[in-house]
C-alpha cells in the first residue's frame, strides 16, 4: 500500500513462495519506481480497504503516513499491517531490508542484497570528505532536504557538503530564491515534480536572478526512481553524484599543474 514498501516486496519476494497480490498505483510509473517492469503484471490498488479486502492478504505492508485511515481499518479488521517509516540513511535502508526479508522468510537473501549493496558502497566511497565541494537539492517551491534525510545521506557518501546545513535544515524544509543565490552551492540538483510543465513553483530553477548568479555553476539532474525509496538503486544515484565530484578533482589538477 505504499510505493516504497512495494519497491522492497519487488525487490525481495520470490515468485516461486511469495504472491504479490496488489501493490499501489504509483508502483506502475516508470518515473517514481525502480522496479516498474516488475510490477507491470500485478494489479493495482487506491490504497482503499475495500479493494485490499477483495484480495484476502495474508500481510499487508504500508507506509507510517500514508492511506492512514485504510491501515487503520484493516488493522482493527484483524489482517496483519506491518508499516514503515520512509528511511533517513543507507543505514535505515538496511534495517528495513531485513525486516521486509523476515517478514516474508527471506531474510538470507536480503542479506545477500545488503552484502552487495555495501560492496558497490565500498567502493564509491573513496573520495575524501575534507573540502567537500558544496551541493543543494531544489525542489518546486524551494523544497529541500538535509543531511538527516536519505537524499543527505546519499550527498555525503557521494563526497559532497549539504549548503541546506547553512539555511539551518536538518532534515527538510524550504529555502526561498534569494536565499539559495547567498548560499551559493556550487551544484544544484534539480528535482521537478513534473517535468515540461508549467507552473510557478516548478519554474523556479529558471527565474533569471539564479540563471545570471556566479553560482550554482552546475546543474544536476538524478533519476527521481534512484533515491525515492530505499534498496540497491541508491548507489546508482550515489555513482552518478561521485561521477561529477570526481571531474571536479581533475579539472582541480590540471589546474595546479
Amino acid at each position: 500500500m505504499n510505493l516504497c514498501t512495494d519497491q522492497y516486496l519487488l525487490l525481495l519476494a520470490d515468485p516461486s513462495t511469495s504472491t504479490i497480490v496488489t501493490i499501489t498505483w504509483l508502483a506502475h510509473n516508470q518515473k517514481s519506481s525502480y522496479y516498474f517492469q516488475r510490477a507491470k503484471n500485478i494489479p493495482a490498488n487506491h490504497g482503499d480497504p475495500e479493494e485490499i479486502i477483495s484480495y484476502q492478504p495474508d500481510l499487508i505492508v504500508g507506509g507510517l503516513y500514508s492511506a492512514r485511515i485504510s491501515t487503520r481499518i484493516l488493522t482493527q479488521l484483524g489482517y496483519r499491517v506491518e508499516l514503515f517509516d520512509h528511511p533517513t540513511s543507507i543505514e535505515q535502508v538496511r534495517q528495513q531490508l531485513r525486516r521486509i526479508g523476515d517478514l516474508i522468510g527471506r531474510r538470507a537473501y536480503s542479506e545477500l542484497i545488503i552484502n552487495k549493496m555495501n560492496l558497490r558502497l565500498k567502493e564509491v566511497m573513496s573520495l575524501p570528505k575534507k573540502n567537500a565541494p558544496t551541493i543543494m537539492q531544489y525542489a518546486p517551491s524551494g523544497f529541500t532536504v538535509g543531511r538527516e534525510t536519505l537524499v543527505g545521506d546519499i550527498m555525503y557518501h557521494a563526497g559532497w557538503r549539504n549548503s541546506a546545513s547553512v539555511a539551518g535544515i536538518k532534515k527538510t524544509g524550504y529555502v526561498d530564491l534569494e536565499t539559495l543565490i547567498v548560499i551559493a552551492p556550487l551544484a544544484l540538483i534539480d528535482s521537478p515534480l513534473a517535468p515540461n510543465s508549467f507552473s510557478y513553483s516548478e519554474i523556479m530553477l529558471k527565474h533569471p536572478a539564479l540563471l545570471r548568479a556566479k553560482r550554482p555553476k552546475i546543474r544536476l539532474a538524478i533519476n527521481p526512481a534512484f533515491w525515492n525509496c530505499g534498496g540497491p538503486m541508491l548507489i546508482d544515484a550515489i555513482v552518478q553524484l561521485r561521477k561529477v565530484r570526481e571531474s571536479l578533482n581533475n579539472k582541480q589538477q590540471k589546474t595546479d599543474l
